[in-house]
């Protein structure tokens, strides 16, 4: 099920959808959020090793096995503007795999596809999300991306993810990473004052 409105690409396990983001409340309040997130890492990047960029996720329980993702991405301090991104959804742990971007208002959009994993190769599922408008500059986040899907692992929960940044001209990766949970508000804080003062007795 769609619920970014899509179509089914013929000869494919492929679901190709296209979101718009826009600017009701909700999105104001994700986006503070959001920004003081990449405020802080920002801060501690130089003292940490912080990586170019980062996706973070909550991993929601539906009903009947199924799990939702909810995703922000943040361009940490990539020079290059993020145009596209694929998250990877290991062969064997995940199936049935769904956007669930909420739609919303332009200006800005990502058109969103999945790819099922395949049971005959092995080979992994995976999400991909292209820019229609405005990219992801430095210093700034974009979201929230969601997919759902059967999660089939041992453990309690789905866990992290491995991503890729993608070049959508020549295709070639630019960054990578594994998806991070979104930490609680206080621990943000505590993270950035302690890069703070870390960084001061560096210098």
């Amino acid at each position: 099920m769609l619920t970014a409105g899509g179509e089914r690409l013929p000869g494919s396990n492929a679901v190709r959808a296209t979101a718009i983001y826009g600017d009701n409340e909700e999105d104001v309040m994700k986006k503070a959020v959001s920004t003081g997130l990449v405020l802080v890492l920002c801060l501690g990047a130089a003292g940490f090793g912080v990586p170019k960029t980062q996706i973070w996720y909550s991993a929601e329980e539906l009903a009947g096995g199924r799990w939702q993702y909810n995703y922000e991405v943040a361009n940490i301090s990539l020079t290059a503007p993020i145009e596209e991104f694929t998250i990877w959804f290991g062969y064997g742990l995940y199936e049935k795999l769904s956007v669930e971007t909420p739609p919303v208002l332009p200006p800005v959009g990502w058109d969103e596809m999945v790819i099922q994993p395949e049971p005959v190769l092995e080979d992994d599922g995976a999400y991909d999300a292209k820019a229609l408008g405005l990219s992801i500059e430095i210093g700034h986040t974009a979201g929230p991306f969601a997919v759902s899907f059967n999660w089939l692992g041992d453990s309690i929960m789905p866990g992290s993810q491995f991503y890729e940044i993608i070049d959508p001209l020549t295709l070639e990766t630019i960054d990578s990473g594994m998806t991070q949970i979104i930490p609680e508000p206080a621990t943000l804080l505590l993270v950035g004052l302690g890069g703070l003062v870390l960084r001061r007795r560096y210098k």
